[in-house]
């Protein structure tokens, strides 16, 4: 069975980011542990890549299945999409994989799609990460409106693993000294990765966010470090940084199965109308009947 659909659990989850529905709005908050299945989609398949990939949702719609996943297709780097899904636990993701083999009708259906994935995927690959809400800044916020994330993979030397954490707390508080209008949810690997490998993601509205980064971050959040906090950032990363990559990712509805709270909150996002034919006038209607 295809991995990135072997991973569902009876739990209100999507993207990693769980959707709680309150009166008013649904929320995004981040999860215990995020699932990422990471398909790289083969030159010039990206369209049909995209078309076949419905053919989930709809599967999992047919069931009823209570639990929802987020498709992000990437804007930089390799043409790639990631499969996002939130459990409680690694213990829920194992006992998910049980679960789905118990529907026979949904196991054949994802098995029939499966086959046909090799015809526009070239990897696969699945990872799990760990939250760690002492890193994070902020992260649960308002889903209406948000398009996407800003995705910051670091790998972090052996042995800097609590130098990162001493980094990222100390990024914290001046995040929260400055207060800054600024929400990020940090990762650590547990599985599929390799060691040390941490993802802060930032939901974004659209890229005129990112485009206004380096003014978010300037003299208060500055001032907010100090001295002897910019100069530790610069030690950190001449010493405990291995690699480090942004990326840009984007929302698919198309590929994605979300939940009613979900699309409630953005339909015309999650659940555009399909778009009406004019209709012809009169002449129109005439010229068309000419042979």
């Amino acid at each position: 069975m295809k991995s990135k659909f072997a991973l569902f659990v009876a739990a209100a989850v999507c993207a990693g980011i769980a959707a709680s529905a309150s009166a008013q709005q649904a929320m995004l908050t981040p999860p215990k542990v995020l699932v990422i299945s990471r398909e790289v989609v083969k030159t010039g398949k990206s369209t049909p890549h995209e078309k076949w990939e419905t053919g989930w949702p709809r599967a999992f719609g047919k069931a009823n299945w209570p639990v929802h996943y987020l498709a992000a297709s990437a804007m930089t780097g390799e043409n790639r999409v990631l499969f996002m899904i939130g459990y409680d636990s690694l213990a829920a993701w194992e006992q998910d994989q049980a679960n789905v083999g118990k529907n026979d009708a949904l196991s054949a259906e994802l098995s029939t799609l499966s086959e046909k994935d090799a015809d526009f995927i070239s990897e696969v690959k699945t990872a799990a990460f760990e939250y760690q809400p002492d890193l994070s800044y902020k992260a649960d916020l308002p889903l209406a409106g948000i398009r996407g994330f800003v995705i910051t993979a670091i790998h972090v030397k052996p042995g800097h693993g609590k130098h990162f954490e001493d980094i990222r707390k100390m990024v914290r508080a001046a995040h929260e000294k400055a207060g800054l209008a600024e929400h990020y949810s940090v990762y650590q690997v547990r599985a599929g990765a390799p060691a040390g490998t941490y993802l802060i993601f930032i939901p974004v509205k659209s890229l005129a966010e990112a485009d206004q980064s380096e003014a978010l971050h300037g003299k208060g959040y500055q001032d907010a470090l100090g001295e002897d906090g910019q100069k530790a950032m610069r030690e950190f990363q001449a010493v405990g940084v291995e690699s480090a990559e942004t990326h840009y990712f984007s929302f698919s509805p198309k590929m994605s199965y979300v939940s009613k709270e979900w699309i409630d909150s953005d339909k015309e996002f999650w659940a555009p109308k399909p778009a009406m034919m004019k209709p012809m006038a009169k002449k129109e209607m005439k010229e068309e009947k000419k042979p």
